[in-house]
């Protein structure tokens, strides 16, 4: 491995300094490369306490963290294979160089201590537990990533169309006369398929042509995917699990029962298959047009909303502004937000970091709003950064939505009170900031009184979750399955189409014989493996807190609890603030059941 990245940062120095002016991605991957970090573990005995050697330790790494961060910030520009292929090799680099310091014996020794210690250090110590047990060799690291890459690059995959063995399912010109979406639907798949569910009035050619999409890189995946599920089953049995599902489970405490039971009281039956959605979304009632605002003037009634949560936005201007400044208004509330390319954010008297605002094409063309952490907050260290990029003219209620939502996921991220990075990341807390996230998203559209979802929405919505549902089933089902899907035993998973269709038929009431061929249609299988679920039980955990938060308690104390949490807590401490115990799973399962909390 430490071959491959030699000959990986040699290959990026070649090509950086042979172009003229070498690209920022390239230059980046060439330094990620060739970082060192500098872990001095011969130093932490220096210090007195071991408060003082962790506070060095976050020191230390805060940097390697850093570039992990900007490696998720950069994936979206990898526009060629070579590029993707760069930040695959940056992100093994980096996960070889923390796994040299979690296993060495200085770190494990001040881990031992720490666990004794008050709160945050004992968090921390088993932040870097779970983090080390979730390490693996080096080789077989290669391996996964390797195998997720190539089903990744499988369902990418864009050049394939449809053929059909009756006649009666082909479109007639009169159902597809524009030439344009002809000419698109022949070397874009995607277009190809939804283009065709909506036009084709015949429900049996359209089921067939929806299957048919639903396994068309299977001979491509199957290798890559029976690789990643015994690699994942290894993993598990060297923990002492008996298989991926109950290994990765554990860590939430749950259960591959608990699980069952809570996608189960999640499961809602539509009745509208899959290949059937396209034509109810046509029927179903849209709203009607909204007034077109500008990004700008609806990003600063955001801002405006959370200033009873004690925070305050600092519009930092690149461009001098050519807006007359009104003496009665404030100077931070008066600069003119198409003006500006930074907005400092403060909470009380406390500055939390910088967010970076581009217009379309700065970063990603389009009119889709898109938000990236580029550097943590840690209290001590440094503070956060993020970058928004919006469309100027929000012309359809899903982009302030959009909007809303990214813009908290950025206050949530840059708000985290803790002095270490893994217990404010994301990453690291994905259930706590998912939480916190959703609750400032209900309380901004509460302020601002947005219009209610079209009927449209709503069954768009619905279906998207009781698809998200039987996904997360079938990861379920297939990280549960202990056999080996490359030999004889592949008849065993097959067995399990009986139970997956009717799994299947729960939730769009009609069956799928074959729906074992699930896990070839989605990467999600391969990337989060089966912690597809947490989207689905954090939401329900969010709308919990929303529903039995008693109003005694303040939205700002709420903010303070939820998102900054000063004082350390862990979730469960928060969770029993807010809604009182009991909050193990099998009780919250109980609860979301009799609180009628499901995902919007």
């Amino acid at each position: 491995m430490l071959k491959s990245i030699f000959v990986a940062t040699l290959f990026f120095n070649l090509l950086a300094t042979s172009n003229a002016v070498a690209g920022p991605l390239a230059l980046f991957i060439e330094q990620c490369l060739q970082y060192q970090p500098d872990l001095g573990q011969d130093s932490l005995v220096t210090f007195q306490s071991f408060e003082q050697q962790a506070v060095e330790f976050e020191k230390r790494t805060i940097a390697l963290n850093n570039i992990n961060d900007r490696i998720q910030y950069y994936r979206p520009f990898a526009n060629d294979n070579l590029s993707r292929q760069g930040l695959l090799w940056c992100q093994l680099h980096l996960a070889d160089e923390f796994y040299a310091l979690a296993t060495a014996p200085k770190t494990q020794s001040l881990i031992d201590q720490l666990q004794h210690l008050a709160p945050p250090y004992n968090q921390f110590a088993q932040r870097l537990v779970a983090i080390k047990r979730s390490q693996w060799t080096l080789i077989k690291k290669s391996k996964l990533h390797s195998a997720q890459a190539s089903i990744n690059q499988a369902l990418s995959s864009r050049q394939f169309t449809l053929q059909f063995n009756q006649q009666d399912c082909v479109l007639t010109n009169a159902a597809n006369t524009d030439e344009a979406i002809k000419h698109e639907s022949t070397t874009n798949i995607d277009i190809s398929i939804a283009k065709y569910l909506i036009k084709q009035p015949n429900e049996l050619c359209r089921k067939q042509a929806w299957l048919a999409y639903q396994v068309r890189t299977k001979d491509q995946q199957a290798p890559a995917l029976a690789l990643i599920h015994q690699l994942q089953q290894q993993h598990a049995m060297l923990q002492e699990y008996g298989n991926t599902a109950q290994a990765q489970l554990s860590s939430h405490g749950l259960t591959p029962l608990l699980l069952a039971q809570f996608l189960a009281e999640q499961t809602t039956n539509l009745n509208i298959a899959p290949w059937n959605i396209a034509q109810a979304l046509g029927r179903a009632s849209k709203s009607s047009n909204m007034d077109t605002v500008t990004a700008n003037a609806f990003l600063q009634q955001i801002l405006q909303s959370l200033k009873p949560l004690d925070l305050k936005f600092e519009l930092i201007i690149v461009e001098k502004s050519t807006i007359d400044k009104d003496p009665s208004t404030d100077d931070s509330q008066h600069r003119a937000l198409s003006d500006t390319q930074i907005i400092r954010v403060w909470h009380q008297q406390r500055l939390l970091g910088e967010i970076f605002t581009y217009p379309p094409g700065k970063l990603q063309p389009g009119v889709n709003v898109d938000g990236q952490l580029i550097k943590q907050t840690v209290v001590g260290h440094q503070f956060g950064q993020y970058v928004l990029s919006f469309p100027q003219q929000l012309t359809r209620t899903t982009q302030q939505h959009e909007l809303i939502n990214a813009l908290s996921q950025a206050i949530v991220s840059l708000a985290q009170g803790g002095q270490f990075y893994f217990l404010n990341h994301r990453g690291q807390n994905s259930d706590a900031h998912a939480i916190a996230t959703q609750w400032l998203v209900h309380y901004i559209k509460q302020q601002l009184s947005l219009p209610l979802q079209s009927e449209r929405s709503e069954l768009a919505a619905n279906y998207q979750k009781q698809l998200w549902v039987f996904r997360a089933k079938v990861a379920l089902a297939f990280y549960q399955y202990e056999g080996d899907l490359k030999r004889t035993d592949q008849d065993i998973w097959l067995a399990y189409n009986q139970q997956l269709s009717d799994k299947f038929e729960q939730s769009f009431g009609q069956p799928w014989p074959n729906a074992t061929d699930a896990i070839y249609s989605y990467q999600a299988i391969a990337n989060e493996g089966i912690n597809h679920y947490l989207p689905l039980w954090q939401t329900a955990l969010a709308q919990l807190v929303i529903a039995q938060t008693p109003p005694t308690i303040s939205t700002r104390d709420i903010f303070n609890l939820l998102v900054v949490n000063e004082t350390d807590l862990t979730l469960n401490d928060k969770l029993e603030q807010l809604i009182g115990p009991p909050i193990d799973p099998h009780s919250l399962i109980r609860r979301f059941k009799h609180a009628g909390t499901t995902q919007e």
